[in-house]
């Protein structure tokens, strides 16, 4: 069989790896600490206390809207310019979304605080869970700010291809939080409530702190800038945001309403295994999101480079993935509801014995709730935002508020909890109706949604092992595509040069000869030039500097001829660490 270039997932595998693990220990930091401070919560006021961190959960997840809003939605918007090389306006964007965080930082403080007892109010309660209520919300806001902020350097680092640092982040900030928590409401100080809440506001406000520190510090692209605001560079972040946001509020109103029902139909004894239901949720939805989150700044930037072939390697590599993550922790909610009402306090038997339905339905639910959030990060990112916030509204309010109030009120508190299952199957089958509605409309695009009418006309995508065979067969079979491509002669010496040459000096300083890796290569013809991409996961090694620091060096002159010759002929030569890993560009 005649052997041919090929292209691999080997790339795609340890740039997704790298984002994925990052992202997965990111969200369940984030949760296991928003889970741990109920469990304190729990294990020092009791049931009155988990009653009253429910009631007060809609006001944290409106901070959280705003700064997902801001911060998420800034850097998926940015992610974009990365793949058009256009750095100037990522700076842009990064520079307005941290103003924009700023103004709604003094506006959201203030009116909190202005309006207190009407919040209380909206939000319910009586006696002592007012009471606690109360305190923890005053508190909260006062550390509001930092809550706002951390989302800049969570969401932006990853755009500088450091998911690491992002990662250390959420973990900083969340076992700070559960240290100082434990601390606050111990014997040692005996704050109560406010101290939770206080730990969470020191915890997030250093981390945000840290964060920007990291930013500034270790970036060169993310630095504030002078810039005149604009409407539509504004628009263009609350729009990429707007699905986090909408996640956030719904899931506001969602609390509220299950609280609500639960209140009118005189459950309130089951206010506390809500509670313990919510922490489990956002625990493995942080894992989803971790899987969903982890494409995000990797479609963007493909989406902006227009290969859409990386696009779908890497949603079917986080399909699988999150499948097998999913059915996981399902299983394990499932089958140990009674350890979970242990480590939660929850004593009351007839709430300890309803739990398991409630942990049950919970664990059905998240198998339709998996493919509906891959699908609503997956859509945001590719700028269909409207099909994005579908999906949430149908299975945050538009099917769930008739479910929870239908069955609620004719099967009790079961219905309440079957009717998470009942909002997340009927928005799955809904949304792949609409998708598949919208492709029966534009003949063109693919189940990604994705246009395909032009894809592949003058280009060629493949993968290269790091091996001096391998890459001088590269060389000599690339003419085949020069020439069906309408390349001149000329042009087509230099792609063959300029990847014999570049790829054997990449293999030299950049990867390990003793392991099998591979190099990924991309060719477009753009009118009458041709754009080389070259990208690999070894170590960062830019070319172009190696050969300005070397030029004069006899001992390295063999080294650096090869350099020096496509340097000689390309009309542009241009190393950019993308995902934190090596992307040269060469225009010949």
């Amino acid at each position: 069989m005649e052997r041919e270039l090929r292209r691999n997932n080997y790339f795609l595998k340890t740039v997704y790896g790298k984002y994925v693990v990052a992202s997965i220990l990111a969200m369940l930091a984030a949760s296991m600490s928003g889970m741990i401070d109920t469990v304190i919560v729990g294990r020092f006021l009791g049931e009155t206390g988990l009653a009253a961190m429910s009631l007060v959960s809609p006001v944290y997840l409106f901070y959280y809207t705003i700064g997902a809003v801001i911060g998420m939605g800034g850097s998926i918007a940015a992610n974009l310019y990365i793949g058009k090389n256009d750095y100037e306006t990522y700076r842009q964007v990064f520079t307005l979304s941290f103003f924009m965080t700023a103004a709604v930082c003094v506006l959201t403080t203030s009116l909190t605080l202005l309006f207190m007892d009407p919040l209380l109010n909206l939000l319910g309660g009586e006696g002592l869970i007012r009471e606690y209520a109360a305190d923890y919300l005053f508190w909260y806001v006062i550390g509001g700010s930092g809550t706002l902020f951390i989302y800049l350097p969570l969401n932006f680092l990853k755009s500088e291809g450091k998911p690491q640092e992002s990662s250390r982040l959420f973990l900083l900030s969340g076992g700070l939080n559960v240290l100082l928590t434990f601390l606050f409401m111990s014997p040692v100080c005996s704050m109560g409530m406010k101290g939770a809440s206080i730990a969470t506001g020191i915890s997030m406000s250093l981390t945000a702190v840290i964060g920007l520190f990291l930013l500034f510090r270790k970036s060169g692209n993310t630095r504030l800038v002078k810039m005149r605001p604009t409407a539509r560079m504004a628009g263009e972040i609350l729009v990429c945001g707007s699905p986090n946001g909408c996640n956030n509020l719904l899931n506001a109103w969602k609390i509220l309403l299950m609280n609500g029902v639960l209140i009118q139909i005189g459950a309130s004894l089951y206010l506390p295994v809500f509670s313990m239901v919510k922490s489990v949720s956002d625990l493995v939805t942080g894992v989803i999101v971790g899987v969903s989150s982890a494409l995000m700044p990797i479609v963007g930037v493909f989406l902006g480079e227009n290969d859409k072939g990386s696009i779908r390697r890497v949603c079917q590599r986080a399909m699988r993935t999150g499948s097998v993550l999913t059915m996981a922790c399902s299983g394990l909610i499932a089958l140990f509801p009674g350890m979970l009402c242990f480590l939660f306090n929850i004593t009351e038997p007839s709430a300890r014995q309803g739990s398991s339905m409630a942990l049950w339905c919970l664990a059905v639910s998240f198998l339709f709730a998996f493919p509906n959030l891959m699908m609503s990060g997956y859509f945001n990112t590719i700028r269909r935002s409207m099909l994005s916030n579908l999906i949430l509204s149908l299975r945050l309010f538009l099917y769930l508020a008739p479910a929870v109030l239908l069955l609620g009120r004719s099967v009790g508190v079961k219905g309440i909890w079957m009717s998470m299952i009942a909002a997340d199957a009927l928005t799955l089958g809904t949304i792949l109706l609409v998708v598949g509605g919208i492709r029966r409309s534009t003949s063109c695009l693919d189940r990604y949604l994705l246009d395909t009418s032009r894809e592949g006309e003058g280009e060629i995508s493949f993968s290269v092992r790091n091996t001096v065979d391998d890459i001088m067969f590269a060389s000599n079979k690339i003419t085949d595509f020069c020439e069906s491509s309408g390349i001149a002669v000329k042009k087509t010496m230099q792609v063959s040069l300029a990847i014999e040459e570049m790829l054997t000096v990449i293999i030299t300083y950049c990867m390990d000869n003793q392991k099998e890796q591979f190099i990924d290569i991309r060719i477009m013809k753009t009118g009458e030039d041709v754009l080389l991409r070259i990208r690999n996961a070894g170590k960062i090694f830019d070319p172009v500097r190696f050969y300005e620091e070397n030029r004069d060096n006899e001992e390295l002159a063999d080294q650096v001829l090869g350099i020096k010759m496509i340097a000689g002929t390309a009309k542009s030569i241009e190393f950019r660490e993308t995902f934190g890993m090596n992307n040269l560009m060469i225009q010949l």
